[in-house]
């Protein structure tokens, strides 16, 4: 699929995470994810989960591979605050014009205001050699969670905002409080309630139709609501995921991180 110049471009304005580009297309039904030609990994899984019924309740919709043009011009947010610098950062050191492929995927936050976002990254253990001495001093190695991202906003304003740096230097106690923060909502019990259930779903899901998957690392579980009817949970990041077909058995650790997960929502 290739989209021309007539295609109305912009940096995902809610983007609170990760090392690619989301650009937003048009009214924002789509955002493209762009995508290194050298790795063809989070592809693969795309097309791989999106012929298994029901997999868009726990991950983003996948609609194919995108090219856009490089001669387009890319708008970016007039407001400066926390999220926005660390979204130009990115920009600045990622956001590579030659590179016209992208995968487009459904915008999980379409037409949401005043949202709550949290990314956790999943797993105590990681393969990647720079990686290894991160999670050992990080929340990852003790409980196979840690924030690479934290938004919150209330009345049109951004109130609270980390980055994936503040969620390296955290403690355990620490993200449990900031956990508390993201669901201080008033009708927190009922949206609990329902994280806990979406998770359960999720681990089911995993059991049933991933055993395929053979490695999740790098893998983040995506928390977004407004209020207390529209709480969603989705995986993304998928660079390193691999998919074998001959597999039998699905992968543990995804599954010990979501119940860890699952163990701290109980307490709050």
């Amino acid at each position: 699929m290739s989209f021309q110049q007539q295609l109305q471009q912009a940096f995902f304005e809610q983007q609170i995470s990760g090392h690619s580009i989301f650009i937003k297309l048009n009214d924002g039904e789509f955002v493209a994810k762009s995508s290194q030609i050298e790795n063809n990994n989070e592809q693969n899984f795309y097309e791989w989960i999106q012929h298994i019924e029901g997999y868009q309740e726990f991950f983003s919709q996948y609609n194919g591979v995108v090219i856009l043009e490089k001669n387009q011009e890319l708008s970016n947010q007039e407001t400066i605050n926390s999220q926005q610098k660390w979204l130009n950062s990115l920009i600045s050191k990622r956001y590579n014009p030659n590179n016209k492929k992208y995968l487009l995927l459904e915008n999980l936050t379409q037409n949401s205001q005043n949202l709550r976002i949290l990314d956790l990254k999943l797993g105590y253990t990681v393969e990647k050699q720079s990686h290894i001495q991160r999670y050992k001093d990080s929340t990852s190695s003790k409980i196979g969670l840690r924030i690479c991202g934290m938004k919150i906003q209330e009345n049109n304003e951004l109130v609270m905002f980390k980055d994936k740096h503040w969620g390296r230097t955290i403690s355990v106690l620490e993200l449990i409080e900031s956990l508390k923060t993201f669901f201080s909502l008033k009708n927190r019990n009922k949206i609990l309630k329902e994280a806990i259930e979406k998770i359960e779903q999720l681990k089911q899901f995993i059991t049933n139709n991933c055993k395929q998957v053979i490695s999740w690392q790098g893998a983040s579980l995506l928390l977004i609501y407004q209020n207390d009817n529209d709480f969603k949970i989705k995986l993304i990041d998928f660079s390193n995921t691999k998919v074998d077909p001959e597999s039998t058995e699905f992968n543990v650790e995804i599954i010990k991180a979501l119940n860890s997960l699952q163990d701290i929502i109980k307490q709050i």
